[in-house]
């Protein structure tokens, strides 16, 4: 037995990741035998600027929900690959709102039919090892919106979080 499921709970987040991490070297190692650049960590920004764009770096963390440091590594990195442009705001020219690229949009087309075959290699996954796993994050997204593990574990140690401004970027 490894030692993070001895740990149960306390090792919770690291397992999370665990899986995370092997599910991404999976799907980067299909994104290279099909001969693209993408990567797995620019698949949510990507396609919700395919879907929904052009939309600022805040937008997208709001709609993410994930912070803007990390939509702003992202953006840089799809920017670097041309897949997605900035144009300025023309509701406040201090912004600027990132949209896909001919290159992006034409990189989405491509991809396509991977990313099915993904979703259905993870649906056949799901139904393998965890069928109701997905409504499990979304119960466990709705618990977090009401009382996050900061409030939670910080009034047993008796630590006031009442203060605090938002969640923190770092894990368990």
């Amino acid at each position: 037995m490894d030692s993070l499921r001895k740990q149960g709970t306390l090792a919770f987040g690291t397992r999370l990741r665990r899986l995370v991490e092997r599910m991404d070297r999976d799907v980067l190692a299909l994104y290279r035998a099909a001969g693209e650049r993408f990567e797995p960590r620019w698949y949510a920004v990507f396609t919700t600027l395919r879907d929904s764009g052009p939309l600022t770096v805040g937008e997208l963390a709001a709609r993410l929900g994930i912070t803007h440091a990390a939509v702003s590594q992202v953006r840089t990195a799809l920017e670097r690959e041309g897949l997605i442009l900035c144009k300025p705001d023309p509701e406040d020219g201090r912004r600027q709102r990132l949209l896909l690229s001919a290159k992006g949009q034409r990189t989405a087309t491509r991809l396509a039919p991977l990313w099915a075959a993904i979703a259905q290699g993870a649906d056949e996954l799901l139904r393998e090892g965890a069928p109701s796993l997905m409504a499990q994050l979304d119960g466990l997204d709705q618990a977090l919106d009401r009382r996050g593990l900061r409030a939670r574990a910080g009034e047993r140690l008796g630590i006031d979080t009442s203060n605090d401004t938002g969640d923190s970027d770092e894990d368990v």
